[in-house]
């Protein structure tokens, strides 16, 4: 079993020579289960709003572009499935400041929720006139997920001039780290409800 210094340098290895890293068992069986429990119970409050998209005082609606609901996790929370999502994140910011010296100073974390038959389009997680964020977090919650039920995160790359999809499933557990302002990204459509909470860690 890798140690939690073995996983950050796995991600951080993946990002530096691919622009994104991949950690299976980033989250315990046991802390996905938490997970999903509280995400159940927030979602049932009825608090999840559809996502929009744009920056922060242009966002709007656009569900032929993008079809989650999302909500914000309070970063001074004191629910322990949320808590231990966060100090895990936290955890990760640490190691990349102490090794990488990337000046993270905040992130902005949310779960979110894909009903059947929603995607998000391709897109890129920056805006010009948004700098703040530099590399995109997102910690899957889906047990037992089969290539049936599609939901894949496709990244875009460039080797050679000529541009490769990478297509990752939203396992449960898995974490996937890439740079917000260098690589465009979408979520395939979705057969069965998927679950992630997704953020961006920022250096503003």
């Amino acid at each position: 079993m890798q140690s939690q210094e073995e996983k950050f340098e796995g991600l951080i290895a993946g990002i530096v020579a691919n622009g994104y890293g991949v950690c299976d068992d980033f989250l315990s069986t046991e802390e996905v289960a938490m997970l999903n429990a509280r995400f159940t119970e927030r979602f049932d409050d009825g608090n999840f709003k559809e996502a929009g998209i744009g920056k922060q005082s242009e966002v709007h609606q656009a569900k032929e572009i993008r079809g989650d609901k999302i909500l914000w996790l309070e970063t001074n929370t004191t629910n322990i499935a949320e808590r231990i999502l966060l100090d895990k994140n936290q955890a990760f910011i640490n190691y990349l400041n102490q090794t990488c010296y990337l000046g993270i100073v905040d992130a902005e974390i949310h779960f979110a929720k894909y009903d059947i038959g929603k995607f998000y389009r391709r897109h890129r997680d920056t805006f010009q006139a948004q700098k703040g964020r530099i590399l995109s977090v997102i910690y899957y919650l889906n047990n037992h997920w089969q290539a049936e039920n599609g939901g894949n995160l496709l990244i875009y790359t460039q080797e050679n001039n000529i541009e490769k999809t990478i297509s990752i499933a939203p396992l449960a557990g898995r974490l996937v780290c890439f740079e917000s302002d260098k690589l465009d990204h979408e979520v395939s459509e979705t057969f069965r409800e998927r679950l992630s909470i997704t953020g961006w860690l920022l250096n503003c």
